[in-house]
């Protein structure tokens, strides 16, 4: 008697957690993990590695937004013609997003313009809104060289002169610092010589080469490896002030040894977990992604380990 009442209650029951299980869990609802969505991040240097702060962010927004990345370079340093081929190949090729590096915006714009629709193409460091591009994720290019040569304007006495390194010629993020940082200098008396490699001439060479015939009384660099450079060229008792932009270990170093003046940093690895969540909303939204426009500060030797700063030269510490 007992065991038929409890079949005649537990029998509704398990009924009852089916019909609940059907309905928290449709017919289209699946518990296999869903495909990653595939990202290909096109860089402006042969050196991934020169990204590395930006690539950790990258990689954590992948994590945590189930992304597949490729990351990809052209096999000489700031050849947008191979850039644009890259995005053409991995638009055909089954890429869902793009974030693009770009070495010239000229260059590049017929090809972003042309994925428009296509392929989703968020601009890291160099703004190409305007060129087809989704989104933008950087600095504002302009205030950052303004600032940088006001750094340089307490170095350099008035008719003193400043290299810039022209590093990545092209119409890019570098070249806008350079112009403005020029602009600011040479407004306020002080000369300025453009250094800029010719044919196979690396950027250490052509340094040392204009160092040689210039009576400079400091160097401002416009991107982390054209710093490291100039902080590796920049020996002697008698070395001049380094300026520049970045924020790497490398630079890091170059600031706690005295070797660099100044440097204006930016949060790499936020702006690459940016720029890849950025891709993400465009594939999920056909409405695309909102640019973001990251600060920077003017980082010295004597204000490196206040716990802002840390975090921008030392992300692992975040």
């Amino acid at each position: 008697m007992k065991r038929r009442v409890l079949l005649q209650l537990g029998i509704p029951l398990l009924i009852l957690c089916a019909l609940f299980l059907l309905l928290a869990y449709p017919a289209d609802r699946t518990l296999r993990p869903q495909p990653l969505l595939e990202v290909s991040v096109i860089l402006r240097e042969t050196d991934a590695s020169l990204w590395t702060n930006a690539r950790q962010g990258m990689e954590q927004a992948a994590m945590d937004l189930d992304v597949e990345l490729r990351f990809l370079t052209p096999a000489q340093n700031n050849d947008a013609a191979q850039q644009a081929e890259l995005l053409e190949r991995e638009a055909s090729g089954g890429a869902q997003a793009a974030v693009l590096v770009a070495a010239d915006r000229e260059v590049l714009a017929q090809t972003v313009a042309g994925l428009s629709g296509k392929l989703p193409v968020v601009s890291l460091e160099t703004d190409m809104t305007h060129d087809g591009a989704v989104c933008f994720v950087g600095t504002d290019n302009q205030a950052l060289g303004r600032s940088l040569g006001e750094a340089v304007l307490h170095g350099v006495e008035k008719g003193g002169t400043v290299v810039l390194l022209d590093s990545a010629p092209g119409d890019n993020a570098v070249t806008q610092r350079l112009a403005e940082a020029q602009s600011v200098l040479e407004a306020a008396g002080r000369s300025v010589a453009i250094c800029r490699p010719e044919g196979d001439e690396t950027i250490a060479q052509a340094l040392e080469s204009i160092l040689a015939q210039t009576d400079a009384g400091a160097v401002a660099a416009f991107e982390a490896s054209a710093l490291e450079t100039a902080a590796q060229v920049r020996t002697g008792e008698n070395a001049l002030l380094l300026y520049g932009m970045g924020a790497t270990a490398e630079v890091a170093a170059g600031l706690e040894q005295g070797k660099i003046a100044a440097t204006a940093a930016q949060n790499e690895f936020a702006a690459g977990y940016l720029a890849v969540a950025a891709a993400v909303e465009s594939i999920r939204n056909t409405d695309g992604a909102q640019s973001q426009t990251l600060p920077f500060f003017m980082v010295r030797r004597e204000n490196m380990y206040d716990p802002d700063y840390q975090k921008l030269l030392f992300p692992v510490t975040q």
